[in-house]
């Protein structure tokens, strides 16, 4: 399942780097974002009080969030030095959040609506299971209205309502689908991918969330859906044979999810000035050196700020023994 965690992350790469140049778009759109809020319904624990959820999600998503922000606050600094008038409006822009970010915050919408569609998540578990579904559904809705200000909101925090729907279906499969499909999980899983496929090949629009479009009402969502669920069979079954042996390198690079996300907008323009204009090579170099940059940073003390992820054995070791040798000196 790790492995698809890392597919998904290397799906949102590929998108940015190739935009809208990318052949077959359409057929990555329909299940790329979906398949995100998917995995966090998929792998979601019920039942957790909420205000644990809000310190876990804050700590994961929220701190990283805003470190980078400053970062890219300083990165957008150099950028308009021989602009400085472009400096403000896009200082602006990249702290409001939303679909209006552009790099170096190209893509900070998804972890501070990843952050708000959780904590939402965990606030209704309290009513019955239908709340949350009409929730999702009054989100998806409000994605109609022409010009939808759902991903102008203050974080895009917004486009959590709509979000919410790809959240519980995701937690839905996990506890009421995928038991009662014991066998022959990769057959299932890829006929339903490539239903998918099929029902966008007929005319089935793509979402583009950012920007609050889900595509044609329900239709969109449920296709992203039930995509995402057929990577899921396909990721617990073949895949997770195939990678059995590299469980520990598939889990380090899973750990710099945050990280790419937060950090290969930057990358991206950045290898866009120093004309590295070809899009494949632009693809594998970000992610290549996103994901070496989030394994150095895990490594660090700066782990918990920059990634979201706790500090490295060694530095709570050697903190342990600081405050151990303290105490035997007092």
């Amino acid at each position: 399942m790790d492995v698809l965690r890392i597919v998904s992350i290397a799906a949102v790469v590929l998108g940015h780097s190739f935009g809208p140049r990318l052949a077959g778009g359409e057929y990555l759109e329909i299940w790329r974002m979906p398949l995100f809020f998917f995995l966090t319904g998929y792998f979601w624990t019920r039942g957790r009080p909420f205000a644990h959820e809000l310190r876990a999600r804050w700590q994961a998503l929220a701190v990283p969030y805003l470190a980078w922000a400053v970062l890219m606050s300083a990165a957008a600094w150099l950028w308009t030095r021989d602009t400085p008038d472009g400096f403000w409006p896009l200082m602006a822009t990249g702290w409001y959040g939303g679909s209006d970010q552009e790099p170096p915050w190209w893509a900070f919408w998804f972890i501070s609506v990843l952050f708000f569609v959780t904590v939402l998540r965990r606030w209704l578990e309290r009513f019955p299971a239908w709340v949350a579904w009409a929730v999702s559904l009054a989100g998806l809705a409000l994605g109609l209205v022409p010009d939808s200000m759902l991903g102008r909101t203050p974080f895009g925090a917004g486009l959590a309502l709509p979000c919410l729907f790809f959240v519980l279906a995701g937690e839905h499969f996990r506890y009421r689908v995928q038991p009662r499909i014991p066998r022959h999980r990769t057959l299932v899983g890829l006929t339903v991918i490539g239903l998918g496929l099929l029902a966008v090949r007929l005319g089935v629009a793509p979402p583009n969330i950012k920007f609050a479009g889900f595509g044609d009402f329900l239709v969109t969502p449920v296709v992203g859906a039930a995509m995402a669920a057929g990577f899921v069979l396909v990721s617990s079954t073949v895949v997770e044979r195939l990678t059995r042996g590299a469980s520990r390198a598939v889990n380090a690079v899973v750990r710099t999810g945050t990280v790419v996300v937060l950090f290969h907008g930057w990358l991206l323009q950045t290898l866009v000035d120093l004309d590295v204009l070809d899009d494949a090579a632009k693809f594998v170099l970000t992610l290549l050196i996103s994901w070496a940059v989030g394994i150095l940073l895990n490594a660090t003390p700066l782990a918990p700020v920059l990634s979201g992820t706790p500090a490295p054995d060694w530095w709570t070791r050697w903190r342990a023994r600081r405050r151990g040798h303290r105490r035997d000196h007092r």
